[in-house]
């Protein structure tokens, strides 16, 4: 039986895996992504690959940013962009592991597997939205994975939330200190978002220990009013971002996926936000013609880019033959 590692790398852990064929996970582990130069990433990678070397024939790696899988090119990194700029990865990491790689965008690795046998399979047209760091995006149109003209289709994390703050001619988003503080969607919506938004409630200390979204889910369950008032907030915040998404989409489903959806809560939430977007609007014509989406989890949580990024490797080896 031929094995695969298969790596997804996120903005706060790299989760790795020895998978088979159908992409079923046979072991894995994760460690903290390294957000400072490529020789750190790539030394990382190469600390959990070796001692697995000679029982993969092949990697697939998911990863954030705007990705040429046909080329093997990570033109932008996400998170990992103060390194990961215009970057021949896949053959990096090809001369570092000594077999076949393929590189994808973590979104559209997401998508692939929810409609490959996942919560979008059947589906024609729908959404996947990965909420971890930032926010992952795929979208499913006519029954494929949008890739867009310059394989950017589906980074909603660059979504723009606050207009006016970018109005003044001498506004620039580099100098922004942190994404989170960021006028984009991603700094509102992710678990991030949530992470931070539930430390203003509760008047946290800069520089304080941050909880994580696990502890926040388990706040709230106990009554706390701070992690019911942020979890209120931050499924709001999701919600109008897939009402604006499905003005300009009109898809079936929406699949939430990372590690905080598998907090049934959350989807009880966002569906909750989301319907109530309409009725706070019902009799308005441009609400009244909008058709709604279904909310629901990914199948996969938060094991669908590598499941998806499976499937690109195989795809992309097929047409290698």
């Amino acid at each position: 039986m031929k094995q695969y590692l298969l790596i997804d790398i996120g903005g706060t852990f790299i989760k790795y895996s020895l998978a088979d064929e159908q992409a079923r996970k046979i072991s894995g582990g994760k460690v903290p992504t390294p957000l400072t130069n490529m020789d750190d990433l790539l030394a990382v990678i190469k600390g959990f690959a070796a001692p697995l070397q000679g029982q993969f024939v092949g990697c697939a790696i998911s990863m954030p940013g705007r990705i040429d899988t046909k080329h093997g090119i990570a033109h932008t990194g996400g998170v990992l962009s103060s390194f990961m700029w215009e970057q021949p990865f896949a053959a990096q990491m090809e001369e570092l592991l000594g077999v076949p790689v393929t590189i994808a965008n973590d979104g559209k690795c997401a998508a692939a597997a929810e409609g490959w046998t996942g919560a979008l399979a059947g589906v024609e047209n729908g959404l996947v939205l990965v909420l971890g760091t930032g926010i992952g995006g795929g979208i499913l149109l006519n029954g494929k994975v949008l890739m867009g003209a310059h394989a950017a289709a589906g980074e909603v994390s660059g979504l723009v939330t606050d207009v006016a703050r970018m109005e003044p001619d001498d506004f620039n988003l580099t100098r922004v200190e942190k994404f989170a503080e960021a006028p984009l969607w991603a700094g509102l919506a992710s678990a991030t978002g949530l992470i931070l938004e539930y430390a203003r409630q509760k008047h946290l200390p800069t520089g304080s220990p941050m909880p994580t979204g696990e502890e926040i889910f388990a706040a709230y369950n106990a009554g706390e009013p701070e992690a019911q008032k942020a979890l209120k907030i931050f499924a709001r915040r999701v919600a109008v971002g897939i009402l604006s998404l499905q003005h300009v989409l009109d898809v079936e489903k929406v699949a939430i996926g990372g590690g905080i959806s598998k907090q049934p809560l959350l989807l009880e939430s966002l569906r909750s936000a989301y319907d109530g977007l309409y009725a706070s609007r019902a009799g308005q014509a441009y609400m009244e013609g909008l058709p709604r989406c279904q909310i629901v989890p990914c199948a996969f949580s938060s094991e669908a880019n590598q499941v998806g990024v499976a499937a690109a490797y195989f795809e992309a080896m097929q047409k290698k033959c």
